[in-house]
């Protein structure tokens, strides 16, 4: 890296805003870990306690595995584009959420 490189990135605006959203990005990611620490315990109990997958809280988990890989790629360099709020919640592609349903009824077919 040459010093005029250094020094470009180093008073650029584009850089330090960058560097702000990857902080702010990084707690994120410890908050979505609480996040699915709670999804699991809900989705546990309610294995124990109906004995069937809740659908709903699969689907939600679905769409936080989908969020936590946009952070990363964000945060890694991956891509550009902001994850939500600076962007739309992810929402499962129609096939993924099929597969998420799929694996709810199997679970339950068990």
């Amino acid at each position: 890296m040459s010093k005029g490189s250094f020094q470009s990135s180093v008073t650029s605006e584009s850089f330090w805003f960058r560097t702000l959203y990857t902080v702010i990005f990084f707690v994120v990611v410890r908050i979505l870990d609480l996040i699915l620490l709670v999804a699991t315990i809900v989705q546990w109990l309610a294995r124990l306690f109906s004995g069937e997958v809740s659908s709903s809280v699969a689907r939600f988990s679905y769409s936080l595995g989908l969020y936590y890989q946009q952070v990363v790629h964000y945060l890694t360099g991956c891509s550009d584009e902001k994850p939500f709020p600076f962007s739309d919640w992810p929402e499962p592609a129609p096939q993924q959420a099929a597969e998420a349903e799929s694996a709810v009824d199997k679970d339950a077919a068990a």
